[in-house]
């Protein structure tokens, strides 16, 4: 599962910056949702010192 990592408070910064909730932000940056608005939030996040991870789980 890929996310995007971010510092604190950015978060909200960026929510205010895209005119929509934490909420979206926060599921833009885990890849939960799809589409143009949260492609523009992360690649912003990005941008602005956000790092993409990639967590990978054994069972």
């Amino acid at each position: 599962m890929a996310r995007i990592l971010v510092e604190r408070g950015s978060v909200k910064k960026l929510a205010i910056l895209f005119e929509v909730s934490e909420q979206t932000v926060r599921n833009a940056l885990r890849y939960i949702t799809e589409g143009e608005m949260p492609e523009r939030i992360r690649e912003k996040a990005l941008s602005s010192g956000g790092v993409k991870t990639r967590r990978n789980f054994q069972i």
